[in-house]
């Protein structure tokens, strides 16, 4: 009897600390050469990014005044793989890890069809249009030598540039004269514009390692020393405490929860909010998460969003000024083909399609760990222009909104190495764990019985023989 109440209260025990849990959430924890500290360090996964071109068909005859607006295509992907990892990594004693991040690019020639690199389209000359935007501010005499070198070298707002050139740049004598007459605005000798995006060189930042909770680890807890972003006023535009890089998201997410998601090249943190908690990704349990309505229409209909509106200035919906991200180039971000923006955004050039299925973003995220199973991030970069009307060659291009790309940052599902490791983590263990766990209380509760049993037939026979002697006695005293 005693064995079977030992066992019922280690059952009743189990089920009340419930170790299987208690080991996932220490394993969840950030120490050095902890499994998942390492996942987090260097993610072992196939992380793209798809980049597809605007290419201009017209240019010629817009430039030349005999076409009314820009006629674009889209041309792509140009894949790149992401070599994504956490450097120079130091634990501090406050429960966070400093860290600077590194994202090299490898072009992936089988994945990107007949493109390559050195593809040669008519694109936009973003030195000379952001030089051109920045320098009609000013004064005269500011101007003057930069119209001078223009009409010189004959440079045009729209030129032939190769894939390669257009996404990472290439030396020209326009980001000299920038430097020389702008001074503290140009500190590189290229212009392109996946290069300053993935220009990490000074950038630092700290997580969370999860202790004291462990559902935080992995979570930003500030970037460039701080929680709030520079370019932004107030907390609702500028905080990116929380957000998660993209590594790893908020452990055992709840049915209300919302996430945020901050990546450099969006300039901001973005709300995600649950689509849908039905999901299963390669066998394992999925909540699929989404960007929140209206978050890039700059107050219109949410006023939280009027922090967005660069020195008072609101872009209209559908687009966020980035220009303090991109080293003051007039680069304001949307989703691809202007996807929910104001439609007036649309008429600025012909082209543009577009289309809710391919070109919304998802996140599928396993609720309990944390773990994004599948991801696809997708923005575009365009050009807002202002009044170029005293800028040489450039005056077509006047109050013009150009797309130049838009690309597409997505991991399409785990590794088979590591999702039969989180397979084991997420699904068979628990199962063991009830396993044991209902086991312990039903061999318990059937040696308990076994024993009340015996008892009751040890004293059932008991009384008998009592009975019985006691019949004897009353017949011998007769």
């Amino acid at each position: 009897m005693a064995a079977g109440f030992l066992l019922i209260i280690c059952g009743s025990v189990l089920h009340l600390l419930d170790p299987y849990m208690l080991i996932f959430k220490w394993k969840l924890k950030f120490e050095e050469g902890s499994e998942i500290f390492n996942l987090w360090r260097t993610p072992p996964v196939d992380l793209y990014i798809k980049i597809y071109l605007f290419n201009v068909t017209n240019a010629e005859d817009f430039m030349a005044g005999r076409a009314e607006k820009m006629q674009v295509e889209e041309v792509g992907p140009y894949v790149y793989r992401e070599l994504m990892s956490h450097d120079e990594i130091v634990f501090n004693d406050n429960g966070t890890v400093s860290t600077r991040p590194h994202h090299p690019l490898i072009f992936q020639k089988s994945l990107s069809g007949n493109l390559r690199e050195d593809d040669v389209f008519m694109m936009p000359n973003i030195a000379l249009l952001s030089i051109a935007h920045v320098a009609s501010k000013q004064g005269y005499f500011i101007r003057w030598p930069i119209n001078m070198l223009i009409r010189q070298t004959k440079i045009q707002p729209l030129e032939r540039q190769t894939a390669r050139e257009f996404m990472y740049g290439y030396p020209t004598t326009l980001t000299t004269l920038g430097n020389t007459f702008l001074p503290s605005w140009i500190s590189f000798d290229k212009v392109g514009l996946i290069d300053r995006m993935y220009d990490f060189d000074d950038d630092f930042e700290t997580f969370y390692t999860g202790e004291p909770s462990a559902s935080m680890s992995g979570l930003y807890d500030t970037y460039l020393g701080s929680p709030n972003l520079a370019q932004w006023n107030g907390r609702h535009c500028s905080n990116i405490r929380n957000a998660s890089d993209g590594t790893k998201f908020k452990s055992f997410i709840q049915p209300d929860d919302q996430l945020l998601f901050f990546r450099k090249s969006m300039c901001r943190a973005q709300r995600l909010i649950q689509n849908g908690t039905d999901y299963e990704v390669d066998g394992l349990k999925a909540t699929k998460f989404v960007f929140e309505d209206n978050a890039l229409d700059n107050g219109e209909i949410d006023p939280r969003n009027k922090c967005y509106c660069r020195e008072g200035h609101c872009l209209p919906r559908g687009l966020i000024d980035v220009t303090s991200c991109y080293y003051g180039f007039p680069i304001a971000l949307s989703y691809p083909h202007f996807l929910d923006a104001d439609p007036k955004v649309l008429e600025h050039v012909n082209g543009s399609r577009p289309d809710p299925l391919a070109h919304r973003t998802h996140f599928m995220i396993n609720p309990v760990s944390g773990l994004p199973l599948e991801l696809s991030v997708k923005f575009q970069i365009n050009m807002v222009l202002g009044d170029l009307s005293s800028m040489t060659n450039c005056e077509k291009f006047s109050n013009l909104v150009i797309p130049t790309l838009w690309f597409e940052i997505m991991m399409p599902g785990l590794p088979k190495t590591l999702l039969t490791r989180f397979i084991f983590y997420l699904k068979i263990l628990p199962v063991g764990d009830l396993v044991v766990k209902h086991s312990l209380l039903a061999f318990g509760g059937i040696l308990l019985l076994v024993a009340i049993t015996k008892v009751s037939m040890t004293l059932s026979s008991a009384y008998s023989s009592a009975y019985r002697i006691s019949n004897e006695l009353r017949e011998s005293l007769w």
